[in-house]
């Protein structure tokens, strides 16, 4: 009976920790194509709206990543969230580097 308790916990945690790598991901890619859009919207903006995201111009972009900067503080790691402010404050192809490697390293615990 106890041997059942401990898998039923087992596997309830194991769950977790699943979904909440799976919505990591999603969010993770959502914010690579934003910061893709940010640094040539005007190329990328179509890709946006395709994907749901009603970006009329650069303004509503911004408060896309300021929302998704915002979102991150429930899920991601200290790293990821200076790295995106980074971005946010001085968009450019380095930090938004930055902000994948940490994105890798949250993810995968790659350096």
């Amino acid at each position: 009976m106890l041997s059942s308790y401990l898998t039923l916990l087992w596997k309830n945690r194991q769950e977790d920790k699943r979904k909440h790598q799976d919505y990591k991901e999603t969010r993770y890619k959502c914010i690579i194509m934003l910061l893709h859009a940010k640094l040539n919207f005007e190329k990328n903006q179509k890709v946006l709206n395709q994907y749901g995201y009603n970006v009329s111009d650069i303004e509503d972009l911004d408060d896309l990543l300021e929302a998704e900067l915002v979102n991150s503080y429930l899920f991601a790691s200290t790293q990821f969230i200076q790295a995106l402010e980074g971005f946010i404050k001085e968009p450019s192809e380095q930090t938004r580097i930055s902000v994948a490697k940490a994105m890798r390293k949250d993810l995968w615990r790659l350096k």
